[in-house]
C-alpha cells in the first residue's frame, strides 16, 4: 500500500477525487452540513497524498537514484564518484580498472526494469537497463562512437537501508557477449 501511495500519488488522488465527487453530489442533493464538511475534509487528502509521496522514499526510488547518480558521474568521467554505489570491493576494483579505458562524452539510461528477488536475505534486486553512450577509447583508436549497451546490475540492500551494486555486466543490446563484455552475471 505504501508503495502505491509513494510512487503513484496521481492514482490515489483520482480515487480520492471520485469520493469527493460523490460526497459533493450528495451534499448538493440534500444540503446536509455533515456531507459538506466531509467533502472539504476529503479534498484536503489530495495534497496530503502528494506530500506523503514526496516524503516516502521507496526501495525502487533508492535504486533509481543510484542509477542516475552513477550515470552522471560516468558521463563526467569521475571514476571515483561512479563507484560510490558499488559495495563489493572486487566489483569496485573491476569497475575502476575498466572505466579509465574510455572517455565518456554523453550517457543516457532508459528502459529501466527493476525486479526484486523474492526470498533473498538481504533483499536483492536485478536491474536491466539500456544505456546509450557516446565515448572514445582512451588509446585514441576510436573517437566519439555512439554505443548502445544493455547493462545488468545486481543490487543488494544494506543494513542502513541503502542499495549498493554487488555485480554488473554490460553487453550489446541484441545478442550475447562481445569483446567489451566483462565475464560476469
Amino acid at each position: 500500500m505504501w508503495t502505491i501511495l509513494a510512487e503513484n500519488p496521481l492514482l490515489i488522488s483520482i480515487m480520492i477525487g471520485i469520493v469527493v465527487a460523490g460526497l459533493f453530489y450528495g451534499w448538493l442533493q440534500t444540503g446536509n452540513k455533515q456531507l459538506g464538511i466531509a467533502t472539504l475534509c476529503t479534498v484536503l487528502l489530495i495534497p496530503a497524498a502528494f506530500y506523503a509521496a514526496d516524503a516516502i522514499v521507496t526501495d525502487r526510488e533508492k535504486i533509481l537514484e543510484a542509477i542516475y547518480t552513477t550515470a552522471e558521474a560516468v558521463e563526467r568521467n569521475d571514476h571515483e564518484s561512479a563507484v560510490v554505489y558499488v559495495a563489493d570491493p572486487a566489483t569496485r576494483q573491476r569497475a575502476l580498472n575498466e572505466l579509465p579505458n574510455y572517455e565518456f562524452h554523453r550517457l543516457t539510461v532508459r528502459n529501466i526494469q527493476i525486479k526484486f528477488v523474492t526470498g533473498s536475505y538481504p533483499l536483492e534486486a536485478t536491474v536491466d537497463l539500456d544505456a546509450s553512450v557516446t565515448a572514445s577509447l582512451s588509446s585514441g583508436t576510436m573517437r566519439n562512437v555512439r554505443v548502445p549497451r544493455r547493462v545488468i546490475l545486481t543490487f543488494q540492500k544494506q543494513p542502513d537501508d541503502s542499495w549498493l551494486v554487488t555485480d554488473y555486466t554490460h553487453r550489446p543490446l541484441a545478442g550475447g557477449a562481445d569483446n567489451f563484455t566483462p565475464n560476469r552475471i
